[in-house]
Formats: C-alpha cells, structure tokens, sequence
C-alpha cells in the first residue's frame, strides 16, 4: 500500500479551501460547518483527504484541521461543491450547507453524526472498502464456488440498495453516486474472489497461477461487461471503487476481455492516463527527464483538476532532485526524545521509512542492519524510521524483535509532503551536507547500494 505545503491548514485548490474557527457557522450555502471529537485518528492534527477524482493523482484538496489535545475540533469549510473526504477508514460526504456534529474513531461504525447532512453519513458508516474485496470482507463472504458467492455478494448488493433508497434527507446526486458504488462493490467482489478462494491453491508456480487468472477472467467477463457499462458516467469517477473498477482497462488483456465494444469517456481516459505519469514521478527515480517529460504532457492536459496535482507532483519532485536540500524531519527515539533527521548532518544519512505492518519492509530490515555492521566505524550513519500511525504498536514490535540500530518514528507530515511518500519501504541518501543523493535510494538488499554508498564515502 503523496501535501505539499505544511500548513495549518492545506490549501485547496480551485474549489476548496480551508479555515479555522470557532465562529457560528456562516450561513451561505457555501461553508460546512463540522463540531466534534475524533478520537484515535491523530494527534494535534487531522488530515481530511479528498476523496473524488484528482485524488487519484494528489492531494491538494486535502484538509489538515488543528484538534485539542482531546481531538476536538470546531472548523468552517469554503466547499462550494459536495465531495468525498476520507478520515482513517471513514468516508465522509460534505455537502455546502451541513451543520455536522460528531465523533469519530479508527471504526467506522462506531461514528456518531448529527445534525444537517447526518443522514449520508450515517449511510457511509457501510462503506465497503475496495481492498478487502468489498463485500467479500476480506474472504469472510466467500463460499464454496464462484456461484455461490456470485449469489451471496448479489443479495447483500440488494440491501444495500434498499437501504440507499430508504434514505430520504439525501440529494439525488448522492444515490446515484451511492447506487454506483453498490455496482462496482459487486464488480470488485467478483474480481477478488480469485484472491480470497482457493482458485490458485494447486497451483505449482507463477505460470500456472497466471493460466488459472487468464481462464477465471475469461469466464466471468459475461458478468462484468455489462456492469462496466453502468459505471461509465465521468461524474462516476468520483467513487474510489468505480475507478478501481475502471482501471483494469489499463491491463490489455482485461482491456480486451471486460472493455470490448465501448469506449471509455474522455475525462476517464485523460484520469488514468494522467496516473500513469504521476506514478512514473512518484515511484521511479528522479530525473530531470522524467520531470520533461511531465511537463509535456501536461500541455495537453483538458481537465483543470487533474492538470492541478500534476503541476503540483512536478514541483514536488524537483525538489527530490539531486543535489536539493534534504527535507528534515521531527522524530523521536523509542524513549520519546525528540530528535531532527538534520542532527545527523555531518556524515552520509541512508534512511530507511518503513512500517511494522509492512511485510516488504520488514523482509528488507535484516539487510539494513547487515549494511550498517558493514560500515560500522565510518562516515556514515543508518536511521531507520517507523510511519506507523501511533507509536504503541512501533514499540510493542521492538520489544519482540531487537535492533541493534536506534530506533526512531515519525508522524510529522514533512515525511509524506515533502518526501513524496506513497509506498514503503523507502530508502534515502544524504550527503554529509544534508543535500539529497538519491531520494528513492536502492534497497539494502540491491548489489548496487554497496557500490553507490562507497562512491560517496570514497569524496
């Protein structure tokens, strides 16, 4: 499994735009008044993503909001256009006009919402998410055949729908986006379902799990076609699922199997290919080239949305460039001293950001730590940094598993604005000047980072 400028509240492009208060609600239809408590879904501050399209390429629609020291919070939002926000696993959809007051936790269910705009709310306490299968719920749902699950998916898909349609304090807009994320949960359902069942279980190697994915999405493509075509509108788009739906077009031989015999809406068109450019900048090496080549496209960019994040994905990463000053970081050490990533500067800084709940990243640490004994005595230090949400489970994982490092986590957002941060684990090098060497640095366990690593040791 990108926030650019660090603010107390993110600044919001074009049509939205953030601000603190604990004045009455402005009474133009164009403000969102939230009052309530969140509770165990940040500290100090609270990020409000945007959720619609753009999301998919940036952040710049995200809201940071200042809570107390008892996540409470009293703010007013120029919104001039309902969207969808997500915070920790809820989906909140704010309309200009609501009056929300509520509690908010790590669960979605336990939510509690009252007031104007409470009703859709409560409604989106139900929200499947996309990753876990949708209404597959992580392989709860699954049974003995794909039949059967087809089925069972089906009738949970219907009430579902009957409780969508029950509502009745909600704007058309909103079932009909709703409606159509019941649709994609059930396309989404039927695709997992050769993740969650035991499709693969005999298979011996990577060929023969890849013929057994080629002859399960041949079959089903009867099923999903038609439902594709009901997932089309751009206005659709705005539903993480529907564009997780809409995104096997971007695999040709799905393309081909699910994608036959229609077209896809410009807008749509102009979104994934917009992911396909930002991705490369987020996940590849930084380079002047890449950067180019960004830009150029976006010259042809039509909608003002997407152009906005990938403007704001170039700025970004010419400051990852090589050579720009390293971006410092607030930590602390496993006994809460507060420590800065810069207190190294002086010798060559290779960071590793991982996660406790990140099986790649721990596969990784034994080789960072190998790195590190390899270049003990020298000019060179190794930080590594745990983004887990909270500090308790950063701690109970190194009481079972010792290091031999010093242990340092971060929350502050620095690391995932400026940065760039978008998967772990993530390694980076610094020089002794506390400027950037490679900002997505090759793994501890690659050939290559020994050879990179004494290059610099070597001026």
């Amino acid at each position: 499994m990108k926030q650019r400028t660090i603010l107390p509240f993110a600044a919001l492009c074009c049509c939205l735009i953030a601000c603190q208060t604990n004045k009455k609600q402005d009474e133009t239809p164009s403000t969102v008044h939230l009052k309530g408590q969140f509770i165990n879904v940040g500290k100090d501050v609270v990020r409000m993503g945007y959720n619609g399209a753009a999301s998919l390429l940036g952040d710049s629609r995200d809201i940071m909001l200042q809570i107390d020291s008892e996540g409470n919070v009293d703010t007013t939002l120029v919104l001039t256009e309902p969207s969808y926000f997500n915070v920790g696993r809820n989906t909140l959809y704010l309309t200009p006009g609501d009056d929300l007051t509520f509690k908010i936790t790590d669960k979605s269910a336990e939510a509690e919402f009252q007031g104007k705009g409470a009703e859709a709310n409560i409604y989106m306490k139900g929200r499947l998410y996309p990753k876990s299968g949708s209404f597959l719920q992580a392989g709860e749902n699954v049974r003995e055949d794909l039949a059967s699950t087809m089925k069972l998916v089906d009738s949970l898909a219907d009430v579902r729908m009957r409780e969508l349609e029950a509502l009745t304090n909600v704007s058309d807009e909103f079932k009909k986006l709703e409606a159509a994320r019941i649709k994609g949960d059930v396309v989404n359902s039927w695709v997992y379902y050769a993740n969650y069942s035991d499709l693969f279980a005999e298979a011996k190697n990577r060929d023969e799990m890849l013929a057994k994915w080629n002859d399960f999405t041949t079959s089903i493509a009867s099923h999903i076609s038609p439902k594709i075509q009901e997932l089309l509108g751009e206005d659709l788009l705005d539903v993480a699922v529907v564009r997780d739906v809409l995104s096997n077009q971007t695999d040709s031989t799905l393309n081909e199997k699910w994608f036959k015999g229609f077209t896809l809406p410009v807008r749509t068109q102009e979104l994934f290919a917009s992911f396909k450019i930002i991705n490369e900048l987020r996940m590849g090496e930084v380079s002047g080239e890449a950067i180019e080549e960004a830009r150029n496209f976006l010259q042809t960019i039509k909608n003002k949305d997407f152009a906005t994040e990938i403007d704001a994905e170039i700025s970004q990463n010419m400051k990852l460039l090589p050579g720009q000053p390293a971006i410092d970081l607030e930590m602390t050490d496993v006994d809460g001293n507060a420590r800065k990533l810069s207190d190294f500067k002086g010798k060559l800084i290779y960071v590793d950001l991982w996660a406790t709940w990140c099986g790649p990243c721990l596969q990784e640490a034994p080789f960072f730590e190998k790195v590190s004994k390899k270049y003990a005595g020298k000019d060179i230090v190794f930080i590594p940094v745990s983004a887990d949400q909270s500090r308790e489970p950063w701690l109970a994982f190194l009481k079972e598993h010792k290091k031999e490092l010093e242990q340092f986590h971060c929350t502050d957002v620095a690391m995932k604005d400026g940065w760039s941060l978008y998967g772990i684990p993530r390694f980076i090098l610094i020089d002794k000047d506390f400027n950037i060497i490679n900002a997505f640095a090759p793994r501890p366990s690659d050939e290559s980072t020994i050879a990179l690593i004494d290059s610099w040791l070597a001026k």
